[in-house]
């Protein structure tokens, strides 16, 4: 084996794929990123058995291939070995059938290969249950909903973002029983119906490798995996098995009274308030709305002080005086998950759900769970 490929192409491919790369020992031959070199192109694959990552390159432009090959090297030091070199071009060539050099202008590298016969079959299978989106809705459905997934192994079933799709409607729903994110898009054209839920760190490493733009995502669902096809990158991951809970009766639809903040001040009024609440597993902070419509938000700690911040909402549907407690981390997470410059909170009771809206985030729900306190 044996190409030329310039350096700038090689990295970027190589920190695509670098999130599927593993750090475990079970399976030493996944800690090696697999270079099958063609006649025309090179594809790079990396894989943790949870994700599975392939680049190709294929622009003769930025690509010499001498002699064709398969060859498993080490992943971590051939990344850094291509981060370090300034050289504009790279040369690859194996020798000793388990050894390969590398070759950038006064740098020479050689490195002991791994066993190529132990790296496992990976296929990266399309399928004909397929949608496409564009890159920006995509990382804004991830972005929006990830974070309110569950961290627990005891239900691995709300470890991941459920994606339901029927025919012009995408919904996407992630919840660990104390909060819930739900995002919809509409398509412009019929989709099939399709019913899966995808772990939220394989989401997470996916939109690092999104970019913010319209270029096109195609998504091709199979029995416990799911492809995404993006520009020259196979991502691959698995599903997870079950059935999700149907949260849609969660979501309240009266409320006591419904009022409208500015979100970067009522962020920061929050952050304040949560200063002496960070180090406590709590974590909780109140929401006292007063007779003369201004609201206050005040956390105490019995080791270390208490906070009360004011705050005038823009606008306030009811002059009912109300009162609810719930998680800080929860709340800000739920609330910068938003694009709008207003958000609505819309209060059903003291200790029943509420849920976050935003003007110009028609498309997005927020619901917290509150706590009770004495």
């Amino acid at each position: 084996m044996k190409f030329s490929i310039n350096r700038d192409v090689l990295f970027t491919n190589l920190n695509n794929i670098n999130k599927a790369l593993s750090t475990k020992a079970p399976m030493p031959v996944l800690t090696g990123i697999k270079i099958d070199v063609k006649k025309n192109y090179i594809t790079l694959t990396a894989s943790n058995s949870e994700i599975s990552i392939q680049a190709k390159i294929d622009d003769p432009r930025n690509l010499f291939i001498e002699e064709v090959g398969t060859i498993v090297i080490p992943g971590k030091y051939f990344i850094e070995i291509v981060r370090k070199v300034e050289a504009k071009t790279i040369d690859i060539h194996t020798f000793e059938n388990n050894m390969v050099k590398i070759l950038a202008d006064r740098s020479n590298f050689t490195l002991n290969l791994l066993e190529k016969e132990n790296y496992p079959l990976i296929s990266f299978d399309e399928s004909n249950l397929k949608i496409s989106l564009d890159a920006l809705n995509l990382k804004q459905i991830i972005r929006k909903t990830t974070f309110a997934t569950s961290l627990s192994e005891s239900r691995m079933i709300l470890m991941g973002v459920s994606f339901s799709i029927d025919k012009h409607k995408l919904e996407a729903i992630a919840t660990d029983s104390f909060r819930l994110a739900k995002k919809y898009i509409v398509f412009d054209h019929e989709n099939p119906s399709i019913n899966v839920v995808i772990p939220s760190k394989s989401l997470d490493e996916l939109i690092k490798i999104l970019d913010d733009n319209d270029e096109i995502v195609d998504i091709h669902f199979g029995k416990s995996k799911v492809l995404f096809k993006y520009k020259n990158l196979l991502f691959q991951t698995r599903l997870i098995d079950g059935v999700y809970p149907n949260t849609n009766s969660l979501i309240p639809q009266d409320f006591l009274v419904s009022i409208k903040f500015n979100k970067n001040e009522l962020i920061s009024s929050i952050e304040r308030a949560a200063l002496f609440t960070s180090l406590e597993v709590a974590n909780i902070i109140k929401l006292n709305l007063k007779n003369d419509k201004i609201v206050e938000i005040s956390s105490v700690s019995n080791e270390i002080g208490a906070v009360l911040e004011e705050i005038y909402p823009l606008e306030c549907s009811n002059n009912i005086p109300f009162q609810i407690a719930f998680s800080a981390k929860y709340f800000l997470d739920a609330v910068k998950a938003f694009d709008s410059n207003e958000v609505t909170i819309h209060f059903t009771g003291e200790i029943k759900p509420f849920i976050i809206t935003g003007e110009f985030d028609a498309n997005l729900v927020q619901l917290i769970l509150p706590v009770r306190v004495s």
